[in-house]
């Protein structure tokens, strides 16, 4: 049973006696000298108890009853030695006073807590004036001060402490009582003596706690761990940290292992934890990965610069490895609904290269796989046995991505903007680049995330010539839901010009005998920049068979579609070829358009109405969570605007710097 669970609301006696005699038992005596000296000798951090007559005279002084916990603890002990590595003594009745006007200004300034940010609460105003109203409770302290604040007072009438340090560069910390500082300065303790290998009943009842813990997340128990975790690591128990990052890791917690300040350098944890560690670190938002990677050691530089540019695998030894194989091919290709059912099925095979690694972790580093697992599949992960363990599967957790393709005219962003999408029958993904790429494209460029597409766009923008038809867009491919079918798919600003759009469905047809292609080009009406003129919304469907366009329906609204007093509403203007299958009919989407006024020309009137059209018609889906969140394949396509005719005029103006 550990301190905590042992300990009662007055049971000073047993907590200070225990922590007197570990205190004692983890010193040198040839070390130290006077006070501290003969502690380790009587093994008692304490002195002689304060009567009732220096409580009594305490309380006169400043003019209230002590709090409970202060109370018994000065009954028992009138002061302390070593409250921590960082509180030298605490003081004794005779000592105990407020501040003086000038100290209490001075630490008001160290402290900085109100800051130089937005207007103050009355709560910060309170809070921000402690120093002149609490107890000064130390004697001595690592440059800091500790303060019992008689105007933060909780249910139960205890008083806060506030504990503040120069070299922490923070605000004064603040614990719920005098029970709580103590209890959490014993902890701390632990902590730092734990390094030099500290062994008492203490530390062997967080250990034999932990390695239960460890078997429990193993056999995917992890609610009964976290607790387990936090208060091991909380006393400073080897392996603590690392086995609650890995918990965290999964949960989604974006400072999981944040707390762990050396990679394990051990090979057994090469394809594991080193990996996601590295990960964690170099995908920060808030940092370059390349300078990541040049401040890691040397010898673990190459793997961090393999996941810097996303060519890292993941690797598990044993079955796992092949289970890990089949889901990177179906999450490349933006099934990761599917990725996430074949690692889950196939958890059970995982083995772990080391004790204190308890869950697959290594594949939060994969760059195809790190996006799969999301929060909800980090639960279910951990809440699988696995490693041999016996147990209950947990219920599997629903899939990401939706039916049917009407899920983009809702407010997902980028795709709010307006996107493009070609749907080709019989092809894999891999061969949409032979029938649309541009002819600078050699194949497929490395699957990349969303950030790391715009900058290949912005690249593709700088390579195009000056003329309006060299219009090519960068594509991300994949699979669609429906078998047989590959997609590509890009995000887009600007609408097509019915009179010059060359769709690429024609093209794109030729996979094979007899099939389909479609292209849909979607925008809804925006402004490019403040002030900028009024981009009008639409929409733009087309089918081919064969390399022949056999329908496509373009419709664009005009600027100001919808009606005023002055005028009735414009009709936009429709652009038809070929015979329209029933279900294409634009009608309801005109009939849509005549309903919307001008205040909701943001959006696209009857897109919603296309879209789950072309999923009826064609059976198709397209991966929502690969196309926001996932690394997919991509390339440049040929231009989607035709070449100039007979009496067509333009202009182009190029920079030259």
């Amino acid at each position: 049973m550990t301190m905590t669970e042992r300990d009662r609301e007055d049971d000073w006696l047993d907590f200070l006696a225990r922590w007197s005699a570990e205190w004692a038992d983890a010193q040198d005596p040839d070390e130290l000298e006077g006070d501290d000296l003969a502690a380790c000798r009587g093994r008692w951090l304490g002195f002689p108890g304060a009567d009732e007559e220096r409580l009594t005279a305490l309380e006169t002084r400043i003019g209230r009853r002590l709090p409970p916990s202060y109370r018994s603890f000065l009954a028992l002990t009138d002061g302390w030695l070593n409250a921590g590595d960082f509180v030298m003594r605490l003081a004794g009745t005779a000592e105990v006073a407020p501040l003086d006007e000038a100290e209490a200004e001075r630490y008001t300034g160290c402290d900085g807590y109100l800051g130089d940010g937005e207007e103050p609460t009355e709560e910060d105003i309170h809070r921000s004036r402690l120093w002149h109203r609490a107890l000064h409770i130390d004697a001595e302290a690592d440059a800091g001060i500790l303060m019992l604040d008689p105007g933060d007072v909780g249910p139960d009438g205890e008083w806060a402490v506030y504990s503040w340090h120069s070299w922490k560069a923070m605000p004064a910390e603040r614990f719920d009582s005098f029970r709580a500082f103590m209890h959490d300065k014993y902890r701390e303790f632990h902590a730092l003596a734990a390094d030099g290998g500290m062994v008492n009943d203490t530390t062997r009842a967080l250990d034999a706690e932990l390695e239960q813990a460890r078997e429990d997340l193993l056999a995917g128990q992890w609610q009964r761990t976290v607790d387990v975790f936090a208060r091991a690591e909380r006393f400073g128990r080897p392996g603590a940290c690392e086995l609650g990052g890995q918990l965290e890791a999964f949960l989604g917690r974006d400072d999981a292992w944040s707390r762990v300040y050396h990679l394990p350098m051990n090979p057994a944890h090469r394809t594991e934890t080193l990996p996601a560690r590295l990960a964690r670190e170099i995908r920060h938002p808030w940092r370059r990965p390349l300078e990541v990677v040049e401040e890691q050691p040397v010898e673990v530089r190459e793997l961090a610069r393999s996941i810097a540019d996303g060519g890292f695998v993941y690797e598990p030894a044993g079955p796992f490895g092949a289970v890990v194989l089949r889901a990177r091919e179906a999450a490349r290709w933006g099934d990761t609904d599917g990725a996430w059912r074949v690692l889950r099925d196939g958890l059970t095979q995982w083995i772990p290269p080391a004790g204190d690694v308890v869950a697959p972790v290594g594949l939060l580093a994969d760059p195809l796989l790190a996006p799969v697992i999301t929060p909800e599949r980090g639960r279910e992960l951990l809440a699988t046995p696995r490693a041999g363990r016996a147990g209950v599967p947990p219920e599997p957790v629903p899939d990401r991505d939706p039916e049917g393709l009407d899920w983009l005219a809702g407010e997902t962003w980028p795709f709010r903007g307006g996107y493009r999408f070609v749907l080709v029958e019989g092809i894999e993904p891999a061969r949409l680049v032979d029938l649309f790429g541009h002819e600078e494209q050699n194949g497929l460029a490395a699957p990349a995330t969303s950030n790391e597409l715009n900058e290949r766009r912005r690249q593709s923008e700088h390579r195009r010539s000056a003329d309006p038809w060299d219009d090519r867009a960068v594509m991300v491919v994949g699979r669609t839901g429906a078998p047989g079918w590959g997609f590509a798919f890009a995000p887009e600003s600007a609408g097509p010009d019915a009179d010059r759009l060359r769709s690429p469905a024609a093209r794109a047809s030729r996979s094979a005998s007899g099939a389909r292609a479609v292209v849909v080009w979607c925008v809804p009406g925006s402004r490019r920049e403040d002030g900028g003129p009024w981009e009008p919304p639409a929409f733009h469907l087309s089918m081919a068979r064969d390399g022949e366009i056999g329908y496509a329906l373009t419709v664009t609204m005009p600027p100001d579609f919808g009606s005023t007093e002055d005028r009735p509403p414009r009709a936009p203007i429709v652009d038809r070829v070929g015979t329209l299958p029933r279900t294409f009919d634009p009608d309801p989407m005109l009939a849509e358009v005549a309903a919307v006024g001008s205040a909701k020309r943001e959006r696209c009137p009857g897109e919603e109405h296309m879209l789950r059209a072309i999923a009826e018609e064609f059976g198709v889906t397209l991966p929502r969570h690969a196309l926001l969140r996932g690394r997919l394949h991509s390339f440049e396509t040929v231009g989607w605007s035709r070449g100039p005719r007979h009496g067509d005029t333009w202009l182009s103006i190029e920079g030259v710097r």
